[in-house]
C-alpha cells in the first residue's frame, strides 16, 4: 500500500482538484491523509465530504496551525503504507504517477527514494512549462526533487520525522537527510503537475525559504556522501557570502570560518581576486 499525506491550511479554492487526481490514481492499493491544518475557510468540510464516500481517504484535524513539518509529522504517525509521499493541496498527480513510482522502487531494491519530472501550472491549470529534475549530487547546489516523489518506509525509519525548525525548508532538508543514508534516482517522466500562484507558500515567503534552505543545507553539507573536501568548502564559502548580503552576518563568519579550516586556499583565492576588483576599479577612476 502507498500512504499519501496531504498537509492543507485554507486550501479551499484547489484542495478537491489534488484529492481528485489521488482519486483517479490507476495504482489502487493506496490511502489518503489528509490533515487539516488549523484552516478557517471551507477546508474541513470539503475534505470531511471525500471522508464520507471514500474509506480510504482519513482526516486528521489541528485546532490551530502548526505549520507544515508538523502537519508532516501528523499526518506520517496514521501512515500505514510500504511505500510513502505527501503533496501539497494545490498541486496534482498525473493518472500513473504512483503506478509508475512504485513500479521504478519494486525493480529497483537498492533505492531509497524515487522522484520525476512536472511541468508548472498556473492558477487556472494551463501548463507553463515542463520542468526535469536533477541528479541527486546536485543537493549540494540545489533542491531538485520537486514535488513528486515515492520513499519506502524504511528510509522514514531510519532517517525520522521533519525537521519542525526548517519550516520553509522542511522538504529540503529531509531529502539531503535520506541522501545522506539511501541511494536515490531522479525518474525522467512527467508525473505530476506544480501549481503557481501569488497565493501559494513558495511565493509569499520565498526569501526567508531561501536562508532556511542555506541552513540546511550547512548543517546536512558535511555528511553528504559525494563532494570532496574542497568542494564542500566552496560551496560553505558561497553560503557565508550569500547570508552576509542577506545581513544574516554572524552565522555567515560562522560558515566563513569553517570553510577556511577545511580549504584555507578557497578563501585566499575569492578574498585576492575580490582586491584585485575593487584595485582595478580605483584605477581606473584614477
Amino acid at each position: 500500500m502507498v500512504s499519501i499525506v496531504l498537509p492543507t491550511h485554507n486550501g479551499a479554492r484547489y484542495i478537491r482538484q489534488s484529492i481528485d487526481s489521488c482519486i483517479s490514481q490507476t495504482y489502487q492499493p493506496w490511502e489518503l491523509i489528509i490533515v487539516n491544518d488549523g484552516s478557517i475557510d471551507g477546508t474541513q468540510r470539503i475534505a470531511e465530504n471525500y471522508v464520507k464516500v471514500d474509506g480510504r481517504i482519513r482526516l486528521v484535524s489541528h485546532a490551530v496551525q502548526r505549520c507544515l513539518p508538523d502537519a508532516l509529522n501528523t499526518g506520517f504517525s496514521f501512515a500505514g503504507g510500504e511505500y510513502l509521499t505527501w503533496t501539497s493541496d494545490d498541486n496534482c498527480y498525473r493518472p500513473k504517477a504512483i503506478e509508475t513510482m512504485v513500479s521504478f522502487l519494486e525493480n529497483e531494491p537498492h533505492i531509497g527514494l524515487v522522484y520525476s519530472d512536472y511541468a508548472r501550472i498556473d492558477e487556472h491549470g494551463q501548463e507553463i512549462e515542463r520542468r526535469s529534475v536533477g541528479d541527486p549530487t546536485e543537493l549540494m547546489y540545489r533542491h531538485v526533487v520537486g514535488g513528486c516523489f515515492l520513499y519506502r518506509r524504511e528510509v522514514k525509519d531510519t532517517v525520522g520525522i521533519y525537521s519542525s525548525d526548517a519550516f520553509l525548508a522542511e522538504d529540503y532538508d529531509y531529502w539531503l537527510r535520506v541522501a545522506r543514508l539511501w541511494k536515490m534516482r531522479p525518474l525522467h517522466e512527467d508525473l505530476y503537475e506544480y501549481r503557481t500562484h501569488q497565493e501559494s507558500l513558495s511565493k509569499r515567503l520565498n526569501f526567508r525559504a531561501q536562508s532556511m534552505s542555506d541552513r540546511v543545507l550547512a548543517r546536512n553539507l558535511g555528511a553528504l556522501p559525494w563532494g570532496s573536501r574542497r568542494e564542500k568548502a566552496e560551496r560553505r564559502w558561497t553560503l557565508a557570502k550569500r547570508a552576509f548580503t542577506r545581513g544574516d552576518r554572524t552565522w555567515a563568519v560562522g560558515q566563513a570560518v569553517r570553510s577556511t579550516v577545511r580549504a584555507p586556499d578557497v578563501v585566499a583565492r575569492d578574498v585576492c581576486r575580490r582586491i584585485w576588483r575593487v584595485a582595478q576599479v580605483g584605477l581606473r577612476r584614477v
